[in-house]
């Protein structure tokens, strides 16, 4: 008889879906090294992690340091970025740390971090929409496909004093660039050669601008224009003849020199004896690429990453006729080709995102070098919390065999429990496994039992004549009532909260009941339906027979 349970339980479609889900799992876990040793990606505090120091500008107030954790602390969400730690440090120093078991961790969050984050889009010369305008929870990328010759597309909504500010801006300026920054710099000096400056002569669609060396420095200061702000441009070749016979000196204490990290070490020297802080860019950054302006307004600047000009857009007439938007676009062009420009597209994208989700550091800051974080609890300590992890279910499993009575509701919920661990472990510990993620595990043991409990209730204590599958019924009623009630709960954490940590637990917890809802309740309830439908057991004693009376 107990042979034929067996059978019948494991030759249920639900059962073994859920077997070999558990199956795949530890298979997966085991062919990527095991558990400890690269099949699950452990957090900072379990595995050790990396430290990027950054250096406030100038000492803050505890609001504005507050501001500017919460400001990285979004832009690292809205990234993409699994585990982020952001500490502050006095009021001068933010520590920003991450696991070491990504490096690409390193370069992603030293790629939102290299920006203080002021956007700016200028249309001859004058800042038609700033960051400070923006609607944070409307910005959100968009298909390129219905924006011709754009790699990434990032939109947005303005606030209604930023969209009047606009239209009054672009009036009559149909067709003209919308130079579009991020970070531009407003005390500067840039230093570029001649290679550089006259690289990239020939558009992509094989069209050659044919631009001499003073119409490229022109339409280099056309897109540079900015009122009160400007930005001398000097040829590499000519500063070192220029700084005798002119006497160049910085602006103010803090002026920069913009230039190529190839440039003459001499040269470099020469600009800092004088004062300036220079701003070493790569070649590739100091090369403008050229477009085209509609119009008949000729050539311009389509990107140019040395000074921060992300893209140029001409506008469309009917933006500018005074007819208000309800959205707007930031369009522009990825480097590469074919899969790698697909690549490079979209982490321009979302970094253009982050930057403006987290608006502008209210100070400017530079990153110091990487240092190793030691892991604060270690491997020993991940191993206990996984066993103390089986323990638990263990003595939950325990009682409840104790309030049934019966030693074989032990079992089933102990594998079912196991199993469902697992696969949520394994899903986690494929992107990374933190306090935060390991604190949902814990909870979806809890949340597992109770599901099971209450499924085991209903066929139990049901009575004769009762049909086990309307009790089942009931009990899914209120599963699925429970695991709804919590989904709808935690989704405001993982659409608003913007804190990694928050969003990492609520995620923990939504894909637990999903999970459970979908695969483990469901082989749960064929198992004691298999169990314990065929009678009923009672969580009163048995009740001992009256004595035979002997006697007439």
């Amino acid at each position: 008889m107990a042979k034929n349970i067996v059978f019948e339980i494991f030759s249920e479609k639900k059962v073994l879906l859920l077997l070999l889900l558990t199956l795949g799992a530890i298979t997966f876990l085991f062919a990527t090294g095991g558990p400890f040793n690269g099949g699950l990606k452990f957090g900072i505090e379990f595995s050790g992690g990396l430290r990027i120091p950054v250096l406030l500008e100038q000492a803050v107030e505890p609001n504005i340091m507050r501001e500017m954790v919460k400001n990285i602390e979004t832009r690292a969400a809205t990234f993409g970025l699994s585990e982020v730690k952001v500490t502050p440090v006095g009021d001068t120093q933010i520590y920003v740390e991450v696991s070491k078991t990504n490096p690409q961790l390193v370069s992603d969050i030293r790629r939102i971090l290299s920006q203080q984050g002021v956007y700016q889009g200028i249309v001859d010369g004058k800042v038609a929409v700033g960051g400070e305008n923006i609607y944070p929870d409307t910005v959100r990328q968009e298909s390129p496909s219905y924006y011709s010759g754009s790699d990434w597309v990032v939109a947005f909504s303005l606030r209604t004093e930023g969209q009047e500010h606009f239209i009054k801006t672009v009036r009559g300026k149909g067709n003209y660039p919308l130079y579009m920054y991020l970070d531009r710099p407003n005390d500067a000096i840039i230093v570029i050669s001649r290679e550089d400056l006259l690289k990239h002569q020939i558009s992509e669609s094989g069209y050659d601008f044919n631009l001499s060396e003073s119409e490229a420095i022109k339409i280099a200061i056309n897109a540079l224009n900015l009122e009160n702000t400007q930005l001398p441009i000097y040829l590499q070749e000519e500063l070192p003849y220029q700084l005798e016979e002119e006497g160049l000196t910085p602006a103010t204490n803090s002026t920069k020199a913009i230039i190529s990290e190839d440039a003459p070490q001499e040269l470099k020297d020469k600009l800092t004896s004088l004062g300036f802080a220079l701003s070493e860019k790569t070649s590739l950054a100091m090369q403008p690429i050229y477009g085209s302006a509609g119009a008949g307004l000729g050539t311009i600047i389509n990107r140019w990453d040395a000074v921060g000009l992300k893209s140029a857009p001409t506008l469309n007439p009917a933006l500018t006729e005074g007819a208000p938007s309800v959205s707007y676009v930031i369009t522009g062009s990825s480097r590469g080709k074919g899969q790698e420009r697909a690549i490079n597209a979209d982490i321009e994208a979302r970094e253009i995102m982050s930057v403006l989700k987290g608006g502008a550091l209210p100070v400017q800051i530079s990153l110091g070098s990487v240092q190793e974080v030691p892991a604060k609890f270690g491997q020993e300590v991940l191993r206990l919390s996984l066993l103390g992890l089986v323990f638990a279910i263990l003595v939950i499993s325990i009682f409840v065999a104790f309030l049934y009575r019966t030693p074989a509701v032990v079992l089933p919920i102990v594998l079912t429990s196991v199993s469902e661990i697992i696969l949520l472990t394994t899903i986690i510990g494929y992107f990374t496994i933190d306090l935060a993620a390991m604190a949902g595990i814990i909870a979806a043991v809890g949340v597992s039992v109770d599901a099971q409990i209450i499924i085991t209730d209903e066929i139990i204590k049901r009575r004769e004549g009762e049909d086990a599958q309307h009790l089942l019924d009931n009990a899914f009623h209120i599963i699925m009532t429970n695991a709804t009630v919590a989904i709808v709960a935690m989704a405001p954490l993982l659409l608003f909260s913007g804190l990694v940590q928050i969003i990492g637990f609520a995620t923990v917890t939504v894909i637990g009941y999903i999970l459970g809802v979908a695969i483990s309740r469901p082989a749960y309830a064929v198992v004691a339906k298999k169990l314990f439908g065929i009678k009923k057991i009672s969580h009163e004693p048995p009740q001992q027979p009256e004595p035979a009376a002997f006697g007439a």
